[in-house]
């Protein structure tokens, strides 16, 4: 399905320093907007972060905080109303989630509401079926994105297209993870989210992106950019470049694509901004999950039971707080054996990585037959040189 060209802001952001970030996130919003505001006044506008899971911003888990000021600013001087919203993963409390991530304190500064994504659900039309999303959507006339750039075990980076998935309500994200159970299946059903929430503008911050074992638990990698677009398919396109990875390998680019969701024709974005020299220079450690998208989607079941990355529980790290078994759909994960640690049953396991995602500890790691092979032959070599 053809689709139409695209423009997508990089701009350069070498810190979290609010002038910095405000002239950034202005710079990429003239490229893109032209110098029109963000919003019409009297207009409700949501902004949508990235909080996964309670953690402080230097983790590179959640958007920044001061990505989400300067934006709120801007909707300010525009004359909206703002209400800033996200659903984490696992049963964290809304003010557990505000308070570590910075959202309190923006939205106190910003005069913004704080939604709960954890009320009154209605239905919202999704691919076919129905989604649960909080009540309160329908009363929001402008959606901006503001995902965080890292790399995800399952769509190998999650960004503008997945961002939107946050607002399906409650303990449904983790279900659906048990109906989608390969990755090209969960990324297709991903896109049709994002088609249904229809967010105005995508405003990345990978300032600081996560590289490795993302999205919960790999490495903050200083990146210094701010990337914008209307396309969200068009901007994860261009962050792709600081994987270095074509749209073929990346799942959710390629349902972005068969469903004409976007541009993700590389040769058709037209990039601008003071920052395009650095997606060439960087380059991020990709998630070992990537390894599941490059198994053929009719033998994915098949072939995972062998040789796909599996979460395990570190039993050094574990509290036994018990959230990645109460969030896993597929009941995978349980107290057993003489000491009563959490274990991963590998047969029940559909590699969603919910747990992982959710883990307030850190806990739940991701291993990969490599891994053992790795392991061995380091350990053969040790035993020779004896």
């Amino acid at each position: 399905m053809p689709v139409s060209p695209a423009t997508v802001a990089v701009c350069r952001c070498d810190s979290y320093a609010p002038e910095a970030v405000a002239g950034a996130v202005s710079a990429a919003l003239r490229e893109i907007l032209g110098g029109a505001p963000l919003a019409t006044p009297g207009q409700t506008v949501l902004l949508k972060p990235n909080l996964l899971s309670p953690r402080p911003p230097d983790e590179a888990v959640t958007t920044h905080p001061a990505v989400v000021l300067a934006v709120g600013r801007l909707c300010l001087e525009a004359g909206a109303r703002l209400w800033i919203a996200d659903s984490c993963a696992g049963d964290h409390s809304d003010e557990a989630l505000w308070s570590k991530t910075g959202m309190r304190a923006v939205a106190e500064e910003l005069g913004a509401e704080l939604k709960s994504c954890n009320g009154p659900v209605v239905g919202r039309p999704c691919g076919g079926i129905q989604i649960p999303v909080p009540e309160w959507l329908g009363a929001v006339d402008v959606i901006l994105s503001l995902p965080k750039l890292k790399t995800h075990a399952l769509t190998v980076l999650t960004g503008g297209l997945k961002n939107s998935y946050g607002l399906v309500s409650g303990a449904a994200k983790s279900n659906y993870h048990a109906t989608h159970t390969s990755p090209a299946a969960m990324s297709a059903f991903l896109v049709d989210v994002h088609l249904a929430m229809k967010p105005a503008l995508v405003i990345v911050d990978a300032v600081v992106a996560m590289e490795g074992d993302g999205p919960a638990n790999g490495r903050p990698r200083q990146v210094g950019l701010i990337l914008a677009g209307r396309d969200a398919a068009a901007v994860d396109t261009v962050c792709a470049d600081l994987f270095h990875a074509p749209v073929e390998r990346i799942p959710i680019l390629k349902a972005a694509r068969d469903r004409g969701a976007g541009c993700t024709d590389r040769r058709a974005i037209q990039v601008v901004g003071d920052g395009v020299a650095r997606l060439s220079e960087v380059r991020l450690r990709p998630s070992i999950g990537r390894l599941l998208q490059r198994i053929p989607e009719p033998v994915f079941q098949m072939v995972t039971r062998l040789v796909a990355c599996r979460p395990r529980v570190r039993a050094d790290l574990c509290v036994q707080c018990g959230v990645c078994e109460r969030i896993c759909s597929r009941r995978a994960i349980s107290r057993g054996g003489r000491r009563q640690r959490y274990r991963v049953d590998s047969a029940a396991c559909i590699l969603c990585m919910c747990c992982a995602e959710s883990c307030p500890r850190h806990a739940i790691v991701i291993r990969s037959p490599l891994n053992v092979l790795t392991a061995l032959r380091r350990g053969i070599r040790r035993i020779a040189r004896v």
